[in-house]
């Protein structure tokens, strides 16, 4: 007799059922990771031309060709924008949202001129909550 048994074959199915589940939230964890890494890149990338801005205008808000803030580059599951009213003179707010494509990540990213960067909770008008240091 060759082959393999319905009963053999069940086993199998069910070893790769149980390891699938135990896999996929670590996969799932790794994802989200990623992503908001990239989100983090792209906003400390921008806060650098910020600050390179700053240097060379004293101002970030100088409306003079070639010294205007440019918008910050959004990712593909991030949107990544200034919060309303930045920037201003001397200081500005990056914040970072997650975008339909990203719709299981409930956190954000703040960033400010003065270095805070955290993981929050951003509402559609740029208000954050519940936040940690990231």
């Amino acid at each position: 007799m060759q082959g393999f048994t319905l009963m053999e074959l069940m086993m199998i199915v069910v070893i790769i059922g149980i390891l699938a589940t135990l896999a996929f939230p670590s996969y799932d964890s790794f994802i989200r990771k990623a992503r908001m890494e990239e989100a983090k890149a792209r906003i400390m990338d921008k806060a650098r031309s910020m600050e390179r801005l700053y240097s060379k205008a004293r101002t970030l808000n100088d409306t003079t060709a070639g010294n205007q803030a440019s918008a910050p580059v959004s990712t593909d599951f991030f949107d990544i924008t200034f919060a309303p009213g930045s920037p201003k003179a001397d200081s500005y707010e990056i914040i970072a949202r997650p975008n339909a494509r990203n719709s299981r990540e409930t956190k954000g990213i703040y960033y400010n001129s003065i270095g805070i960067l955290n993981r929050c909770n951003i509402d559609s008008d740029g208000n954050t909550s519940n936040c940690e240091q990231y």
